[in-house]
């Protein structure tokens, strides 16, 4: 890795991938939501998505990519995967299953390939952001490059704020 590169920036230098990075600030010293990252950032919080690692009833671990504006549907998400239920992973699970720190995950350039769920909202849109592998680094991408990138599959898997 180049001096400073986060996995995902090696990741999309390497298979390279059309994005974009930028940083934004937001203090590096506390975890920030998706939300505060958005209003940061002058970001539609629709189009800025959060990256979860989630772990399966049968102790699978897959990723879930969804809009900060909105939460994740544990349900739809379940059903996708044909299992009763999905629930966060522990963080020790997914900090070392991801290599990224709580709060920083990417969905490129994970450690281990996981199933990878991106909610359908994103094709709404002609770049979305996800986090660059490091707190307050965003990549602006086409939610098909994602995709591709990420070897994911759209699907339903978010809903309102309650």
């Amino acid at each position: 890795m180049a001096k400073g590169e986060t996995a995902a920036q090696r990741f999309v230098r390497l298979n390279k991938v059309e994005g974009t990075f930028r940083e934004i600030d937001v203090p590096k010293d506390r975890k920030t939501s998706a939300l505060e990252m958005a209003a940061a950032s002058g970001i539609d919080p629709a189009r800025l998505f959060k990256t979860l690692i989630l772990e399966t009833a049968e102790g699978k671990l897959v990723c879930a990519i969804v809009p900060a504006s909105r939460d994740l549907d544990r349900k739809a998400l379940a059903r996708e995967l044909g299992t009763k239920r999905v629930d966060l992973a522990p963080k020790d699970k997914a900090v070392k299953t991801s290599g990224y720190e709580m709060g920083a995950c990417s969905p490129l350039g994970q450690k281990k390939k996981l199933p990878t769920f991106i909610d359908e909202s994103a094709k709404g849109f002609e770049t979305v952001f996800v986090s660059g592998g490091a707190y307050g680094l965003e990549l602006e991408i086409a939610p098909e490059e994602l995709a591709r990138a990420a070897e994911a599959v759209f699907a339903g898997i978010s809903h309102e704020v309650e």
